[in-house]
């Protein structure tokens, strides 16, 4: 009498197909596909997945369900003293499914621990300061020159005693008076971290 395993493994030779072609293209896992093609009911949790199984791997080979399933419970109710593991097969996470899922976990805390350690780094730091405009330091016949420049959002500037505060770029503008000769400019800027930085330049005035 043909169990319902023989009629599975059979069908699987018949197709020149691999349990290991099973187990990617069902997402069953090859343990779970001998087991069955063994009548070895002891492996599973319940009846009901051994059902589950069965009805998935005769699709997959073309062998109708419905009579699979028929013999199944035709050998089963002839099986005394099945003890069922506790815990619920896992056919769906194949290694392969395992590594990726670990591969992206690493990538996702990577980029986490990354960016958790840009924020501090750029917490620390004292606040950037770059002139923008004018791109000449030497002028003639002028007597004050439009600076504009660019720090860190939320920073205070101290030009000459005198504060500025930035836009939500960065950006902030300063007239400043030249002298004959040269012409120190000395600007301070504090960043919401409470870090300051300084940057000093010379315009010369001819």
């Amino acid at each position: 009498m043909v169990t319902v395993g023989e009629l599975l493994q059979k069908a699987r030779i018949q197709k020149e197909i691999s349990l290991e072609n099973v187990e990617k293209e069902t997402r069953i896992r090859k343990r779970y596909l001998q087991a069955v093609e063994k009548n070895d009911w002891s492996i599973f949790s319940s009846r009901v997945y051994i059902s589950g199984i069965i009805r998935s791997y005769a699709s997959y080979l073309g062998v109708s369900p419905h009579n699979a399933l028929a013999y199944f419970r035709r050998d089963f109710e002839k099986t005394e003293g099945i003890t069922f593991k506790g815990r619920l097969p896992s056919l769906s996470i194949l290694p392969e499914t395992k590594k990726i899922m670990y591969g992206v976990l690493v990538c996702v805390m990577l980029l986490f621990f990354g960016y958790f350690g840009y924020q501090i780094r750029m917490y620390f730091q004292p606040p950037s300061i770059t002139i923008l405009a004018p791109q000449k330091r030497t002028f003639r016949n002028v007597d004050r020159v439009h600076i504009t420049g660019q720090t860190t959002r939320e920073s205070t500037i101290t030009i000459f005693n005198e504060e500025l505060f930035p836009s939500y770029t960065g950006i902030f503008d300063y007239e400043f008076p030249l002298s004959k000769g040269k012409n120190k400019l000395v600007i301070k800027v504090t960043g919401a971290n409470g870090r300051i930085s300084q940057l000093e330049e010379l315009f010369v005035l001819e």
